[in-house]
């Protein structure tokens, strides 16, 4: 049972790190991505803690929706991430606390919000398309 447990662990931890990307050289954010099975989700959840924003992509049946295209503007409008995330929930650390504008593109359709970071909380958006979109 207790090897069971380790490999659960072991790949967990794999597919979690499989998830993760960094962002571009130069870029003033970065993020991870993941929670496709179970498991992953709630791992991701508890690490949101750790993190200054969680985004979740869902269609309207509450379905998880993953190969979501992510851009997130400053105030000024300068682009600080452009992203695919691979996953439903995407974690990311910005370059400080403040306003942002979150465009999350799925199948085709663009969903926007402002995203407002603090130091030491985070800050949560859901976005939610469709369901059955193509």
């Amino acid at each position: 049972m207790k090897k069971m447990a380790v490999s659960l662990l072991l790949a967990q931890a794999a597919a979690v790190a499989l998830a993760q990307a960094a962002a571009p050289a130069g870029a003033a954010a970065s993020f991870v991505c993941g929670g496709i099975s179970q498991p992953e989700s709630e791992s991701m959840k508890a690490q949101a803690r750790d993190h200054d924003a969680m985004l979740t992509f869902a269609e309207r049946t509450g379905a998880y929706l993953a190969d979501v295209d992510v851009q997130i503007t400053d105030r000024r409008g300068a682009i600080v991430l452009e992203a695919k995330c691979e996953g439903p929930i995407m974690l990311l650390d910005l370059p400080g606390a403040g306003s942002w504008r979150v465009k999350a593109t799925a199948n085709g359709q663009t969903r926007q919000q402002t995203l407002t970071t603090a130091k030491g909380k985070t800050a949560r958006a859901t976005f939610v398309w469709p369901a059955g979109n193509p």
